[in-house]
């Protein structure tokens, strides 16, 4: 039965690819980092029911919206002013107010069929942007309850800003009629359209399940994993599901508009050019509309280190070696995992923590996913009295008890040796030492009579000399010398931004660009520029960090135009950066 099974459904999506219609463009991109969005809400009615086209304008100065298609058995309109909704937007370290502006038109199918809306223009902040196309199926009836199901549930109906989670489709048809079915799609209006989110990694698929592939309105294809068979109305269903997960980066309300999940067999036509596969009876099933709820955060009892991260996660740690001499390099590896914003909230500093005084750090490295964040740290102890590394806290906000908290790593035991041939400076010695500085007299003392300078001392004092040029030639490097490393590095990074921009094709890579930059002009450490602002002359470095990390985070990852990032770095270099 299951390889009869399978074999069906590896027909029945092959035969949906091949209905699949090309993806329409997506409407992100010229404008930088406003986002325009346009979909129904509902890709499936009856004859008679309502439906609209909704077109949303998020972080633009000004948005017009331009003339509507004309569609041949499609009424569009009448257009009433757009809402307007402003809130606050949480972008890494930085928070912003975001606008919001949403157009709903409605539409009036005249009789039955599959409806295609062109993308039309839109004017957003002075340029044209064109919405992607649109399909509305019009019916006379929505048969398919029987023989179908659909459900879309959230993980959990209310987050706070920042905190994770996940929305699952869970779809299917009787078993008695797997012979007979060769074609479905999910008719999902809030695919691909909901603001305010920043989609994450999709989880790991379970090994052991199968995985096929299943159109999304009429276009996508997008892979789903197969469940055991499900037991509904007292019959045998085949059962699919597909999940995405999300994280909210601004308080509102995200709704969900009506889903269908459509099915059915296709007819065959043949002339003599070629063969065709068209929908024959189709059947549909609905779910209703689901909304959830993003709150912020609370400000009361925020304490001061809150470190952004949210959920309920869990810290344990691990160090190597342990058995050291003092000022070995230890690499102190902290693991978070859990339900939560792994991938988003900032690192703990040790070299900021008290409890960390008896160590040097120099530096880390991280390992970033949606289920587990991993952070190693290189210590080094600085003297043999340490016998632990401390636990490392981390501030975390826990949504299902709505409190700050912490969590922390176990103390790990170490060893560490004194270096060979070092000595401390015991008390008697720092009782000494503090008294011969007392004992300094500041009076006029007797004049030295004149000796001729001997042979020990003028080889002392060109040692002295030598022992002076070197060390201000080390000071002139670090600080002033044109061939130290950081001046080069300053020299070099407009040509480096220039020559790397060429192969930057997506946002995320130019703002690691922007930031490398900015580090290489300030000789810092990129990831001290994440959340920062040049200020001043690189006003406009600022903006376009700005722009990037809303494509990055909340858009759809479209770059900036090449010289643009280019202009903006010389404004800022002829500005002192």
């Amino acid at each position: 039965m299951n390889a009869i099974l399978r074999g069906a459904l590896g027909a029945l999506f092959a035969l949906c690819a091949l209905l699949a219609l090309s993806p329409g463009a997506a409407a992100q991109g010229a404008s930088g980092g406003a986002s325009l969005r346009a979909y129904l809400t509902s890709g499936v009615v009856r004859l008679g029911d309502r439906v609209a086209l909704v077109v949303t304008v998020e972080n633009a100065r000004s948005s017009e919206l331009g003339t509507l298609p004309s569609v041949k058995g499609l009424g569009i309109g009448p257009v009433q002013p757009p809402a307007e909704q402003r809130s606050i937007v949480f972008l890494g370290a930085r928070r912003q107010e975001s606008v919001t502006r949403t157009w709903t038109i409605p539409l009036r199918p005249q009789q039955t069929g599959q409806y295609a809306i062109p993308g039309f223009d839109m004017l957003v902040d002075g340029v044209a942007r064109r919405t992607n196309e649109l399909s509305l199926n019009v019916v006379r009836d929505l048969k398919g309850e029987e023989l179908g199901y659909l459900e879309v549930r959230t993980s959990t109906p209310k987050v706070v800003v920042g905190q994770p989670f996940t929305i699952e489709v869970l779809f299917g048809f009787d078993l008695a009629i797997t012979g007979t079915t060769d074609y479905a799609n999910l008719s999902l209006a809030w695919w691909a359209s909901l603001p305010g989110l920043l989609e994450n990694a999709t989880p790991p698929p379970d090994p052991a399940r199968a995985r096929v592939q299943v159109v999304v309105n009429d276009r996508e294809m997008v892979e789903v994993e197969q469940l055991p068979n499900r037991s509904y109305r007292g019959r045998e269903f085949l059962q699919l599901r597909l999940v995405r997960s999300f994280t909210p980066t601004r308080e509102g309300r995200i709704e969900l508009p009506t889903s269908h999940f459509e099915f059915g067999r296709t007819v065959q036509s043949q002339d003599f050019f070629r063969t065709r596969r068209e929908k024959g009876e189709t059947y549909f099933v609905r779910a209703a509309e689901v909304a959830l709820d993003v709150i912020g955060l609370p400000e009361q009892g925020r304490p001061l280190e809150f470190s952004g991260a949210i959920g309920q996660i869990v810290a344990r740690a691990d160090a190597t070696p342990r058995d050291v001499d003092a000022g070995d390099s230890i690499k102190f590896k902290v693991e978070w995992t859990g339900a939560g914003n792994l991938e988003f909230f900032t690192a703990p500093d040790p070299a900021r923590l008290d409890t960390f005084r008896d160590f040097r750090v120099y530096g880390k490295s991280e390992e970033r996913s949606l289920d587990r964040r991993v952070v190693t740290y290189d210590l080094s102890p600085i003297s043999s009295a340490v016998t632990e590394i401390p636990a490392l806290p981390l501030s975390v906000f826990d949504p299902v008890s709505g409190r700050y908290g912490s969590v922390s790593t176990e103390p790990l035991s170490v060893r560490v040796r004194a270096l060979e041939g070092a000595s401390g400076m015991s008390v008697d010695d720092r009782e000494r030492f503090r008294s011969d500085i007392l004992d300094v007299e500041a009076g006029p003392g007797a004049p030295a009579p004149d000796e001729p300078l001997g042979a020990d001392l003028i080889a002392g004092l060109a040692a002295l000399v030598a022992a002076a040029w070197l060390a201000l030639r080390i000071a002139v490097r670090r600080n002033g010398d044109p061939a130290a490393p950081a001046a080069r590095a300053r020299r070099r990074a407009r040509k480096e931004l220039a020559a790397s921009l060429l192969r930057a094709d997506v946002a995320r890579a130019q703002l690691e660009l922007v930031h490398r930059f900015v580090a290489a002009r300030t000789n810092r450490r990129a990831e001290a520029w994440v959340g920062v602002r040049v200020g001043g002359a690189g006003a406009e470095l600022d903006n376009i960090v700005a722009e990037l990390e809303r494509e990055v985070w909340g858009g759809s990852g479209t770059p900036l135009p090449r010289q643009r990032i280019l202009a903006a770095a010389d404004v800022a270099i002829g500005g002192g950066l």
